[in-house]
């Protein structure tokens, strides 16, 4: 993680101290936000109602929040309970230059961005992304026999109608010093959590709705039959890879199991090179799924994949269900 990066996260999730002008941008940030909700709840920009249910599973916070990991169970549940589910993202970090744009499993990571394409290869379902969800959304009706569509992030893109809202906050971190960005980690203020369906969080939260990352299997990249359990890997060093929000969610992951880890991160949403990989040739590197995408056409036989399921206790499931009834009944 750049050195920025840390400084800010201490600031916003450490105590660290927040200077004037940090406070007075939020105050001015805050207000824009709540103005912008007004408009949309005056009828001055218009929110667009689909044909279909709408499930948005985002955050009120800067940076990653579990929400990858929700979306493909929520989207896989969906369909075991017989529902033709579609997904729409705004694809960060994708160079495409069609809007929106029909993700396959196939697809060019630095076309799609990470995140869709490694939706569209857990779930196989269609994926569909864009700046505008809007358009991304109707596109995806427009175009796939889909009957509810579940919108990864996209709690503030309000000229998208849905029809309820969860939102991932990560347990460890929550809402940090409860203050609007860049003060703070917050997107909306924190009295917005009243109005959502749903909060999870992502870690072990007892008394709180949550889920957990295991371990599902490792591979290696380019080979996903030949797999390994985790306790091969105990009391072996390995380096950890990770260009993802929150690295050392994924680096405590290995440990707990044993590892012993030579930590390397790098930015979220990383465009990862050989060059990365230089220097650990003869050291076997686990990097997650997310960045798996962008190496598939490195030819690095050192290099696995950690696979990763949610864990999600039976209570959470039950909310998650709740909803799910109500929205498509």
């Amino acid at each position: 993680m750049a050195m920025n990066e840390n400084k800010i996260r201490q600031r916003w999730y450490g105590g660290g101290k927040v200077g004037m002008f940090a406070k007075m941008a939020a105050a001015l940030f805050s207000f824009v936000v709540s103005v912008r909700s007004k408009l949309f709840q005056w009828g001055v920009f218009k929110t667009h109602q689909l044909k279909v249910p709408v499930i948005i599973v985002g955050n009120i916070t800067a940076g990653g929040g579990g929400k990858t990991p929700m979306v493909i169970w929520l989207t896989n549940h969906l369909k075991s309970l017989g529902y033709k589910p579609g997904i729409v993202s705004r694809g960060y970090g994708g160079t495409r230059k069609v809007e929106p744009m029909y993700i396959t499993p196939n697809a060019n990571p630095l076309a799609s961005g990470d995140e869709p394409l490694l939706m569209a290869k857990r779930t196989q379902l269609p994926v569909m992304v864009g700046k505008d969800r809007v358009k991304a959304a109707k596109a995806l009706i427009k175009n796939y026999s889909v009957n509810v569509v579940v919108s990864d992030d996209g709690m503030q893109h309000l000229a998208l109608g849905r029809d309820a809202e969860i939102v991932m906050l990560d347990a460890k971190w929550r809402t940090g010093n409860h203050l609007m960005m860049p003060a703070g980690p917050l997107r909306e203020p924190l009295e917005r959590l009243n109005s959502v369906d749903l909060v999870v969080f992502k870690g072990k939260f007892e008394g709180q709705h949550h889920y957990e990352l295991a371990i599902d299997c490792i591979h290696q990249l380019n080979h996903a039959q030949n797999t390994k359990d985790s306790a091969e890997f105990r009391n072996q060093k390995v380096v950890a890879m990770a260009g993802i929000a929150n690295p050392n969610g994924f680096f405590s992951l290995l440990s707990n199991v044993g590892m012993a880890i030579i930590k390397h991160p790098l930015p979220d949403h990383h465009n990862f090179t050989a060059t990365d990989f230089k220097g650990h040739e003869e050291t076997m590197v686990l990097i997650t799924e997310k960045d798996a995408v962008k190496c598939e056409s490195l030819n690095l036989p050192n290099v696995w994949v950690v696979k990763v399921k949610a864990v999600i206790p039976a209570t959470t499931v039950n909310a998650l269900n709740q909803i799910i009834d109500k929205v498509m009944k």
